[in-house]
């Protein structure tokens, strides 16, 4: 019998852990490549939406306040 503790290091995890990312990394990378392009035509439609929803914020809650 040995007398050394045969569980891994901080090190070991440490690179368990890199290459487990790197894995998925590369497991979602067509995902990410698809994405992008449609992300970019989505983009001229949530811009305007942005400013819309912060004036529309105000307004909803007057409405909630009435009611109450």
């Amino acid at each position: 019998m040995s007398s050394r503790d045969e569980s891994p290091t901080i090190g070991e995890m440490f690179a368990e852990v890199f290459d487990l990312l790197t894995g998925l990394g590369v497991l979602l990378l067509p995902l990410i490549i698809m994405a992008v392009p449609c992300l970019i035509l989505l983009l001229p439609l949530v811009v305007p939406a942005i400013p819309l929803a912060l004036l529309a914020a105000p307004f909803a809650l007057l409405r909630v306040a009435r009611r109450a």
